[in-house]
């Protein structure tokens, strides 16, 4: 059984290499940045890049 689908995501991992891997082997792809005013707005963390 593989993710249908999954949005807004963060999750901090040591080692992203190794994290693609998995999500990966869990049907699951793409990666798109996030950063800038409107992330810190909306998560209340100033400077980020996700």
């Amino acid at each position: 059984m593989t993710v249908k689908r999954m949005d807004n995501v963060g999750i901090v991992v040591e080692d992203l290499g190794a994290a693609i891997a998995f999500f990966t082997e869990l049907g699951l792809e793409g990666r798109m940045p996030i950063d800038g005013e409107w992330a810190g707005r909306v998560t209340g963390v100033r400077g980020q890049r996700v």
